[in-house]
């Protein structure tokens, strides 16, 4: 839907097929929307990747190792030191990401894969 009309129709016209077609118009069209949608499935895998580390249910605690478990079991121990050291890691990661990654991505899909 977010390949203007005109675009396709001359896609059309021009007999633009197969794969010709996919990386001319329809993954420029696209591109900007699929990055959003990486960040976000990105960002749902990494919560329920730091949660499901550390499980506790009627006093019994199930934890693997990870940056996840280490978080909530500071939290559960009261060991500030440990779980501030452990959020500030926690957020370099996030913002490392979106710097390296993210963000680049975000500039190519403005500058190189524009429709108008």
């Amino acid at each position: 839907m977010s390949i203007p009309s005109d675009l396709r129709e001359a896609a059309v016209v021009y007999q633009v097929t197969g794969w010709r077609r996919w990386r001319t118009l329809i993954l420029p069209a696209i591109f900007p929307y699929l990055v959003t949608g990486m960040i976000t499935a990105t960002g749902g895998a990494w919560n329920a990747s730091i949660v499901s580390e550390y499980v506790s249910y009627k006093g019994h605690k199930v934890m693997t190792l990870g940056l996840g478990s280490l978080i909530a079991d500071a939290a559960d121990r009261a060991d500030f030191r440990l779980l501030l050291a452990g959020t500030l890691v926690m957020a370099a990661i996030v913002i490392t990401g979106n710097r390296v990654v993210w963000r680049r991505l975000y500039a190519l899909a403005e500058a190189r894969f524009r429709l108008d």
